[in-house]
């Protein structure tokens, strides 16, 4: 074998775009990856047809001497060496299109052919001992090869492994050899000495595996240089190693020997745990086909039918790190198990076949979609959105009985008698999901509950009702439905307590952030986010061949303005970049780049705290051209000059030292940057105390919907539906689905009241938020279009409510009819999708979901104390004052142009601006 050449061929390198370089249309792309390859006149090969089981179409290839790989002669799996001499692997795409996979540790040009043929890699120079090369002629790079699930032998394939080698026993060897197996070592005598050396049973017969018996290990450098089934080097020189799989898809067990490595024939799978636990159940794939056709990613806990496959380019790539040939979930196909996370063991959940049904298990991209509400005829249904589901059970609801009770419940066609189960809570199904069960029409009768004697009420299957945004409540199964609940504790069956073991998946590579500090190891978890390079906030995400280390630019910018328009990690930028820079006229900084800026406040003898903090528009001026972020908190560390040694040395000042407080202590700080701090809720100003970021709750300022965005502020008067301007902000989320997000109080107070309203607000809410320090007056905050199913849940009226507290949760628009209709049947209202004088309903793509909210002052708080009447949500002056913090509901003109008199019930500066609220203290 000619494998003693291959010490070091094959060093790992940094990837560094490899796949643009063989993609792209002219020279070589990513420069400093490899050299250029050299200029060849080979002509590829001729390929032959392809059989349909091989047919892959990877566009856009070009072999190493600059020639095109022709589309209808890309084979699925096989390599090809490309312009940058690195190996690619035409990949199938499933339902995505065919393409290129680069190795970039997987070197190709010093590899070199006999003769022009087919050769197995032990004929060809530095070839893998287990591939099939296509050889253009004697000293050229291969052009093509495969890797033989088995070995290869006289230039073919020998088909996969099979137990089967050519050992006859040995006619002089040491010790009783027992059965002559495939992988069966012998001591053989040398003629010199007493101890004899190790030979082992291989496809090839019996080879040297380079040690004497005596040893326990000896040293086979011929071993390296070879990949493993995942495309990783081989570094291993040990003789008597064995690995499962040489090259990417090969299936058999290799043992490093004198020559090189050797075929054992043995079959094996590539990744496959020797004894750990589950390993029997296979692996959680990254992400699965949903009931849409879309690819998504797993949420944990998130529970799969067993005896699947999951395809999709995701599991592939993770299926490589995790060293297995794809990822599966073994076990029944009747049973369900739950997944903790990407790439975790599954867990045995529930036995489908053990409960009331079919005793089949549904995957979830074969159950048909349903909408918020679908289920009990919600008319415009097909405009909502589609609530996420599991694999589960297709089980029989619950029937009643004395722990469980059913509610009678108004639908569009009449009544249900129905029970509304979390999933995972007495059913099977996603965990924050709401699903409807209800005994079927007919056989229920009047009573709901069904009499103990009625023998003939029937329960139907559970149906997805409602999507809750944060998690679903279990109520007592006799008191009432479950309800979507922020504060529940509800957790997926199997998840680890109380944290996952650390795996290949759970964290991203070290990083540094945009100061270029190190990022703290408790910051490199799956979900973390950091400021990273560039000013822009980095998410620690699954890996993918685009982002191998983990780090995914989310587009939020952080550390100073620059952020917004900074490159990311991998040069890609934000798509309204260009619009950002030219409509607020944002300029580079550079503070995100440079160490030498300094936000301290030095020279002001004012400044006595050993780490003083300011907001990023707070630094007065320090920072030359610096706009200032409100999200990043600035935080300085106090110098004091010492004399350790006989030599003057600066040390972090300790208590009271060089304050210039006291004659004993005269001035002698230096203020110096430290660290920078993210702050997601905001950086708060404390003049003249140190800044700090703002608190998620505990009496700071919040907004009402956590990631929410401002789409009609205080002062607009809209083009059509209304006559004046609008008295109040509306609010709706950045990412997901408005409808159903939850409502907190901006601040600390006591909940005046809750409940329905006849008007379009639905559900509404009053707070009273007392004075900063006892002083001034109070202010109210009130809050409509919240969804009845919920409301208040919990809450008292006169309670203390803090901003962790949940009001209710932002009603789905067209909704908004039939709760009306529930709780005022006398004042019915026509029911969406049809528009009336009293309701405008969203039609095609439109949604007006949101939530309504404003700030009172005190006057004006007290007209709406006592739950009668709810404040006004437009006033009927046409002027509009948008930018106006406080604004007094008013009357318009004949001609509805100028404000003229106070509406009824209107007090000076009765309505605040929500937005204006949040950032000022009120006096």
């Amino acid at each position: 074998m000619s494998l003693s050449h291959r010490p070091g061929r094959r060093s790992l390198v940094q990837l560094c775009g490899a796949a643009a370089v063989l993609l792209g249309s002219g020279g070589l792309l990513g420069a400093g990856c490899s050299q250029d390859p050299p200029v060849s006149s080979v002509a590829p090969p001729p390929l032959g047809p392809q059989a349909d089981t091989d047919a892959c179409e990877c566009a856009s290839g070009f072999y190493y001497n600059n020639q095109p790989i022709p589309l209808a002669e890309t084979r699925c799996d096989a390599f090809v060496c490309g312009r940058d001499l690195i190996s690619y692997q035409c990949m199938d795409g499933d339902d995505d299109p065919d393409t290129w996979q680069s190795y970039p540790q997987n070197r190709c040009g010093d590899l070199a052919c006999p003769a022009e043929g087919t050769f197995c890699g032990e004929d060809v120079v530095n070839g893998e001992p287990a591939a099939l090369y296509q050889c253009p002629g004697a000293g050229q790079i291969p052009l093509e090869w495969r890797i033989c699930p088995g070995g290869c032998e006289a230039g073919a394939c020998t088909g996969k492994a099979n137990f089967e080698c050519p050992c006859a026993v040995l006619p002089a060897h040491l010790g009783d050899p027992g059965p002559i197996t495939c992988g069966t070592t012998l001591c053989v005598p040398t003629g010199a000495g007493s101890s004899g050396a190790r030979q082992v049973c291989t496809a090839e017969g019996w080879r040297s595996l380079g040690f004497s018996c005596n040893q326990k290990q000896g040293d086979c450098p011929a071993c390296r240089g070879v990949q493993d089934s995942f495309g990783r080097e081989v570094t291993t020189t040990a003789c008597g190693e064995e690995v499962c799989g040489l090259g990417i898809g090969n299936q058999s067990r290799w043992v490093c020997g004198e020559e090189g490595w050797l075929d054992l024939n043995i079959p094996c799978e590539p990744g496959a745990s020797r004894g750990e636990p589950g390993s029997e159940l296979g692996r959680c794939p990254v992400e699965f086909r949903d009931n849409d056709g879309q690819w998504k990613g797993v949420e944990p806990g998130q529970t799969f039918c067993g005896d699947q496959v999951f395809g999709g380019r995701a599991n592939k790539d993770l299926a490589v790190n995790l060293g297995e040939l794809d990822l599966r979930i073994r076990g029944r196909a009747d049973q369900l198990y739950s997944c903790p996370g990407p790439g975790a063991r599954p867990v045995p959940y529930r036995s489908c076949g053990a409960l009331e049904g079919s005793g089949a298990c549904m995957r979830v991209r074969e159950i048909p979609p349903v909408r918020y509400h679908e289920v009990i005829g919600f008319a415009n249904a097909a405009s909502a959105p589609k609530i996420r589901d599991w694999d589960r059970c297709d089980q029989s609801c619950p029937p009643w009985g004395k722990d469980l009770n059913y509610f009678r419940l108004p639908t569009a066609n009449g009544y249900d008698c129905r029970h509304l189960f979390c999933g995972q809570h007495e059913i099977t199904g996603r965990v924050g999901t709401l699903y409807h069960c209800a005994y079927e029409p007919g056989t229920w009768g009047n009573s709901c509950p069904p009499s103990e004697l009625n023998t003939a009420a029937v329960t139907g299957r559970p149906v997805p009702f409602e999507e809750c945004p944060s998690g679903c409540g279990l109520i007592g199964l006799r008191l009432n439905n479950d309800l979507c609940d922020g504060n529940s504790e509800q957790q997926p069956f199997g998840m680890p307590d109380p944290t996952p073991a650390p795996s290949i998946t759970s964290e991203c590579d070290p990083i540094l952030d945009y100061q270029g500090n190190p990022v703290p190891v408790r910051s490199l978890r799956l979900g973390s986010q950091i400021c990273g390079p560039g000013g822009q906030v980095l998410a620690c995400d699954e890996r993918r061949l685009s982002r191998p280390d983990g780090w995914r630019a989310t587009g939020t910018y952080c550390g100073t303005s620059c952020g917004l328009c900074s490159p990311g990690p991998y040069g890609e930028q934000t798509p309204v970049c260009e619009y950002f820079a030219e409509a607020e006229g944002l300029t580079c900084d550079d503070a995100s780049f440079r160490q030498s800026w300094d936000p301290c406040l030095n020279g002001n003898e004012n400044v006595t705290e050993n780490e003083p903090a300011y907001c990023g528009h707070n630094l007065g001026g320090r920072v030359p051209r610096v706009s200032g972020d409100p999200n990043m908190l600035y935080v300085c560390k106090a110098y004091c000059k010492r004399i350790e040694g006989g030599r003057t040395v600066e040390v972090p000042c300790e208590g009271n030292e060089a304050d210039g407080r006291s004659p004993a202590r005269p001035w002698g700080r230096t203020y110096r940057f430290d660290r920078s701090v993210y702050c997601p809720f905001g950086c708060q100003k404390n003049d003249p105390e140190s800044d700090a970021c703002k608190r998620p709750g505990g009496g700071k300022r919040e907004l009402p919907i956590a990631d929410s965005r401002l789409v009609r502020g205080l002062g607009f008067v809209p083009v059509k539906f209304y006559s004046g301007r609008h008295l109040g902000e509306d609010l709706v989320r950045i990412s997901g689905s408005t409808a159903g997000a939850e409502v907190h109080p901006i601040a600390d107070g006591k909940l005046l009241w809750w409940g329905s309203n006849a008007s379009q607000y639905m559900g509404v809410a009053l707070v009273e938020h007392p004075p900063k320090g006892e002083k001034g007056q109070r202010y109210c905050s009130f809050y409509g279009h919240l969804d009845r199913d919920g409301l208040g849940y919990g809450l008292q009226k006169g309670q203390e409510v803090t901003t962790d507290d949940v009001l209710g949760r932002v009603v789905l628009w067209n909704d908004i009819p039939r709760q009306h209709n529930i709780d005022f049947p006398d004042d019915p209202w026509t029911e969406c999708p049809t528009s009336s004088n009293d309701f405008t309903c969203d039609e095609g793509s439109g949604d007006n979901t949101h939530l309504h909210y404003t700030v009172l002052s005190d006057d004006e708080c007290r007209h709406f104390e006592s739950f009668g009447s709810a404040p006004y949500g437009y006033d009927r002056c046409k002027k509009s004052a948008v930018g106006a913090v406080a604004l007094t509901a008013m009357e318009g003109a004949a001609e509805g142009e100028e404000c003229t008199i106070a509406m009824s019930k209107a007090t000076t500066e009765g309505y605040i601006a929500p937005s204006w609220f949040l950032e000022q203290p009120p006096q």
